[in-house]
């Protein structure tokens, strides 16, 4: 056999290459030298090798399949104390919220899922606190791992949820008009009046918000507007500044279209003269005359008149006729002779003048209704208690007066076509000097004021009067449970349903750009920034009234928002205000919630809320619920581990 033959430095004769290398070989392990070998060894490593693989192999498997339990149990277990927390109630975690948490962690794992056992689910809410903490365990068999003695895999995870608000600011916009006082089933069997209805879904959404602030330096702020054809808000203004509202100064005063009495004052002048009536008459026919006895002092002359005719009337005046003297010698007559005969003639005439001026003596005649113009100063200073009343001055027995706090826009434009931008807030025409429209505007001049609404005085031309003024409004202010329950309590329901009035002012409570901006600014007291939130319940569509007294005079004779025009209509104009205020509302990062309480979610009222934020409730337990999921979405529910 031929070989390849190698030199080495050394200069000894070569060895050849391939016994060199059967030579190394032969020095290294047996162990080594069996792995090299290509003569058959191949078997014997395979199965020394199949417990090793199949540990390996069974092993990812089992852990494969007991990370898949895991991480199912694990959904399950978040999911079950998600829908605890939500469940629960402030710090109260009823038996009710526990099943709840329950029924989710068994819809999200069941028990057989890859063969799992023993499925164990405890929920638990740590004293004083807003958490929901659970504990989830069950037991996975082993298919491979069994041969080596790991027959099951047990697993346990743990899960917490807690339901936190951030700093909210929170204004509701409540529809308190007439029909407020009508019942609406419970949805459980029975009825209740709605206005009660919306009493206890406020406190509820109260609680919700109370208890996600459980344990943190959260500020959660309230501000009511409740509104039928006009808002409360003069106290408000006043005690902001008087000199937003007519009345600031002395010599204020506003047009009211009312009514003012007539008087009536009679006076009487009497006239005396002497007439002689008989020359050389005897005695006994001078004093036939006293008898009512006519008489002739010849040629046929019949001095005096029938007696039926004495007195004498003629228009106004009375005319009566006496015997006076008889040859100037008074009664009783005496003396013979003829003598000549005197009468007396008193003629009394009666004046009736009519005045709006009181005068003594005078008596009510009738009521004039028409526009008069009425001081507004110590009017608008009676809204305090330490202050004295006003004379009413559309009564006549001396009864006084105070201002309830409602107001009168103040000056807007006429037109139909309203529309707001965010550059150019709301117009009217084109115009932005729709002054009522102005959400921010700091008054500074009469046109931009508002007017004192004068409930006592408001009269139309026929003598009737509607007019309505719901409670009074509230700024932004933390609230104790007791000032809330309080507060809902003296909701009274009134009026139309005017929603322009109402979300105009919500707005205006809730702008941290208008006239209560210090307010709405004031800092939280905590490095978290403020989320703002306004919640609009109505339970009818919207209406519009001309013979109402409302936040625009009365509008059949003022004509502030139709100019006298029905084309668009008065109920038009007053919608498209309201959605062009929704929208400015919108703009200014308020999300605005809309509930329709007992009525159809129109396309407008949808239109009007934030995305995502309508919702309507048949009955008052869907209002409790639509409350809740305000309130729970205001909340941040969240996993805590």
């Amino acid at each position: 056999m031929n070989s390849t033959y190698q030199h080495n430095a050394s200069g000894q004769d070569a060895v050849p290459i391939a016994s060199t290398g059967r030579a190394h070989a032969l020095r290294r392990p047996l162990f080594n030298r069996l792995l090299a070998s290509r003569a058959g060894n191949v078997l014997p490593i395979v199965a020394a090798s199949i417990l090793p693989m199949a540990g390996m192999i069974g092993g990812a498997v089992d852990m494969s399949r007991a990370y898949m339990v895991k991480s199912r149990i694990q959904q399950a277990c978040d999911a079950g104390v998600l829908a605890g927390r939500r469940a629960m109630q402030q710090t109260n975690y009823s038996t009710a919220a526990q099943a709840q948490a329950q029924d989710f962690f068994d819809i999200n794992f069941k028990e057989g899922y890859n063969e799992s056992t023993d499925v164990v689910f405890n929920t638990t809410n740590p004293s004083g606190s807003s958490r929901v903490v659970g504990t989830a365990s069950t037991v996975v068999p082993t298919t491979i791992m069994g041969i080596f003695g790991k027959e099951s895999i047990p697993i346990e995870v743990e899960c917490e949820a807690e339901l936190n608000v951030s700093n909210s600011d929170v204004t509701f916009v409540l529809d308190v008009t007439g029909s407020m006082n009508d019942s609406i089933p419970t949805g459980s069997g029975g009825s209740i009046v709605k206005i009660t209805s919306l009493r206890n879904s406020v406190m509820d959404f109260y609680d919700t918000l109370a208890g996600a602030a459980v344990g943190s330096n959260t500020r959660i702020r309230y501000s009511f507007v409740p509104y039928s054809t006009n808002v409360n808000v003069g106290e408000l203004l006043y005690d902001t500044n008087p000199q937003w509202l007519s009345g600031g100064n002395v010599a204020d005063s506003w047009d009211y279209q009312s009514r003012r009495p007539i008087w009536q004052v009679t006076s009487t002048t009497t006239e005396v003269d002497y007439q002689t009536y008989g020359v050389n008459i005897n005695r006994s026919k001078c004093t036939s005359y006293g008898n009512n006895q006519d008489f002739d002092q010849g040629g046929g002359w019949n001095f005096r008149p029938d007696p039926e005719a004495n007195p004498v009337v003629s228009g106004n005046t009375t005319t009566t006729y006496a015997p006076w003297t008889w040859g100037g010698v008074a009664p009783s007559w005496s003396g013979g002779g003829n003598k000549s005969c005197v009468r007396r003639r008193t003629r009394e005439t009666t004046t009736v003048t009519q005045s709006p001026t009181w005068q003594a003596g005078a008596t009510f005649a009738y009521w004039e209704y028409l526009q008069r113009n009425y001081p507004t100063y110590d009017l608008l200073r009676s809204i305090k208690t330490a202050n004295p009343a006003v004379l009413l001055p559309t009564q006549t027995n001396g009864s006084t007066s105070r201002w309830g706090g409602c107001i009168e826009e103040r000056q807007t434009i006429a037109g139909g076509n309203i529309a707001y931008s965010g550059s150019t807030g709301i117009t009217v025409d084109g115009s932005g000097n729709a002054h009522d429209l102005n959400i921010d505007m700091v008054p500074n001049s009469d046109i931009t004021k508002w007017k004192p609404y004068w409930q006592d005085v408001y009269y139309r031309r026929d003598g009737g009067r509607s007019t309505a003024c719901p409670t009074k409004s509230r700024l932004l202010a933390t609230m104790a449970r007791t000032e809330v329950q309080n507060y809902v309590n003296s909701l009274v329901a009134v009026g139309g349903t005017y929603h322009d009035v109402g979300l105009l002012w919500g707005a205006r409570l809730a702008s941290p750009q208008g006239i209560f901006q210090s307010t709405v600014n004031a800092p939280p007291g905590n490095a978290g920034t403020v989320g703002r939130h306004m919640i609009f319940m109505t339970d009818g569509e919207l209406t519009s009234y001309d013979f109402v007294a409302s936040m625009y005079g009365t509008e059949m004779l003022d004509q502030r928002v139709t100019g006298g025009s029905n084309n668009p209509t008065q109920l038009e104009r007053q919608r498209r205000r309201y959605l062009a205020i929704c929208e400015a509302i919108k703009g200014k990062g308020i999300r605005l919630w809309v509930i329709a309480f007992g009525t159809t979610l129109t396309t407008d009222l949808q239109t009007c809320a934030s995305s995502g934020s309508a919702f309507t409730a048949a009955d008052s337990g869907q209002l409790n619920t639509a409350f809740q999921n305000i309130a729970k979405q205001i909340s941040e529910l969240r996993l805590t581990k």
